[in-house]
């Protein structure tokens, strides 16, 4: 970490009585990060920074010396969790390692990633950035004939929120030694795209998407970020005016049950007046199981799993004159976030002209709180 004093101390205290040490390798803050860290009595160790964040993170992993390694950073939080369901789960565990729950921004769903594993000099990251463990815990895996599970312990990252412009410009030099070494690497190329995207080098991020998405047509692989190259490049080229039907439709053909494919399409297709197959499309997002699309990932903006499909159904509806139907859809929206009160707004409308087209009278508003399934 490097001055982390508006999140580490939150880090820390989310820790506090679960883990038996915390080891913190600073890289140069000029900030209290230093000061936070040893009023909660951990490892403080100083090591220069190198411009590569593997090099750092296995500092801390040859300092640890408990049995198990728990990787969060400085801007993450444990949440939901104590102590007991940490000892229940690793008591007779014989795993190499586990997958635990990440929302990744506060507002997403989560998915898994690799954060928990034995503690085994064979497991160390490699690569400048977007180091990677995985490759090494499923090696150890093999070798030892373990098996690596999933656990519901849950991480939020609190980093991607606000201004990323100091993160972005760090991050732009890094991603591009990365792809000098390792051109195939989608990830990279993903978020080298984004960051350019961000920095307003527009011609360079759609460069990027289509390196990416290049990949994806070669390796044949239905991986998570390709599916977000693909939808990276559909936004980037909407922007830009061009006609996407093409690759929208190769995107589906790769992702059929990928909900961020089909709110593309389903906006697409709402643009374009077929308000008929709009519906389908969405109705397929509000079907989906999210208890399981965790496992899988990759994390998806949260109003998808209900809010934001049942006000554009809402809106289809309405536009083919389904005034009641379309009132019960925005009912649905309002129950999936009763902090936004336009959706009362084009509830009571719905109605209205419900009951202008019945010649009678609508009504009141009746939301159904929940509906849609948005989580806290």
């Amino acid at each position: 970490m490097r001055d982390e004093s508006a999140f580490l101390a939150d880090c820390l205290a989310s820790l506090s009585g679960i883990v038996d040490e915390t080891v913190v390798v600073d890289t140069g803050s000029t900030d209290d990060t230093p000061d936070i860290a040893r009023s909660f009595g951990a490892r403080l160790v100083h090591h220069p920074w190198a411009d590569d964040f593997s090099q750092a993170r296995n500092v801390s992993l040859d300092l640890a010396r408990g049995d198990w390694i728990l990787y969060i950073d400085a801007d993450e939080r444990l949440v939901d969790t104590s102590r007991a369901d940490v000892e229940n789960l690793l008591r007779h565990a014989d795993h190499v390692a586990f997958r635990l729950l990440l929302r990744p921004l506060v507002l997403t769903t989560p998915y898994r990633e690799y954060r928990m594993w034995r503690n085994d000099p064979r497991i160390r990251f490699d690569g400048i950035i977007h180091e990677k463990v995985v490759p090494a815990i499923h090696r150890v895996a093999e070798e030892d004939q373990r098996p690596i599970g999933n656990a519901d312990l849950m991480l939020v990252h609190l980093g991607y929120e606000g201004d990323q412009t100091k993160k972005h410009l760090r991050n732009l030099p890094l991603l591009r030694r990365q792809l000098q070494i390792e051109p195939g690497n989608s990830f990279a190329w993903h978020h080298l795209a984004r960051v350019l995207w961000a920095l307003g080098d527009f011609h360079e991020a759609e460069r990027a998407l289509v390196s990416a998405v290049d990949m994806a047509r070669s390796s044949g692989r239905n991986d998570p970020v390709a599916c977000l190259s693909y939808a990276d490049l559909i936004r980037l080229h909407q922007g830009q005016g061009v006609d996407t039907s093409a690759l929208l439709a190769e995107a589906r053909a790769a992702f059929p049950d990928n909900c961020v494919v089909l709110w593309l399409e389903a906006q697409s297709l709402i643009a374009a007046g077929d308000y008929d197959e709009a519906i389908a499309r969405l109705d397929q997002i509000l079907r989906v199981n999210w208890e399981s699309q965790r496992d899988s990932g990759p994390a998806y903006d949260q109003r998808l799993v209900g809010e934001l499909p049942w006000d554009a159904k809402g809106t289809c509806l309405f536009r083919l004159g389904a005034y009641d139907r379309a009132a019960e859809a925005y009912a649905a929206a309002a129950g999936c976030a009763p902090e936004d009160p336009s959706y009362r707004v084009k509830c009571e409308l719905a109605r209205a002209r419900a009951g202008q087209a019945h010649g009678g009278h609508h009504r009141g508003l009746d939301v159904p709180v929940g509906a849609g399934g948005r989580k806290p």
